[in-house]
């Protein structure tokens, strides 16, 4: 079971051509992302007060159908790799009505702490890591 986030396309996040600017779909994914953290139990808050980060690294996007003003989007979002130095997040997203695949694409976040210095989480916070890893673990098997 991937986390889902729902949500409609708002006028701001279309361009000329009435169509949703690819601009918007990084911020999509980190709303996403956002929620796959919360329900696996390590929010970004949760990570941010124990001095952790997850820097972007890399961020890649493929777009297959244009969205639209008005809407309904789902972002479906899951974990694919996880080390203990570096963490890697898929991305679907899909026009709910028409059940229509928008866009799929994948974010690498490095572990690190305040200063954005890399860092091992499994010996730093391995609560957290044990967390992640079994939230994933389930989506996998369901």
């Amino acid at each position: 079971m991937a986390a889902k986030t729902r949500f409609r396309v708002i006028y701001t996040e279309i361009d000329g051509m009435g169509i949703v600017h690819h601009s918007k779909y990084p911020l999509w994914f980190e709303k996403g992302r956002w929620d796959y953290l919360k329900e696996a139990g390590a929010s970004n808050s949760q990570i941010a007060k124990r001095g952790l980060f997850l820097p972007l690294s890399e961020i890649e996007c493929k777009f297959k159908s244009p969205a639209k003003y008005g809407d309904k989007i789902i972002v479906i979002t899951k974990i694919t790799s996880m080390s203990s130095v570096k963490i890697k997040f898929e991305y679907e997203v899909f026009e709910k009505e028409r059940g229509k695949l928008l866009a799929t694409g994948r974010t690498v976040h490095a572990w690190t702490n305040q200063k954005i210095e890399p860092i091992n989480i499994v010996k730093v916070a391995p609560d957290i890591y044990l967390r992640l890893k079994q939230f994933s673990e389930s989506q996998a098997a369901t």
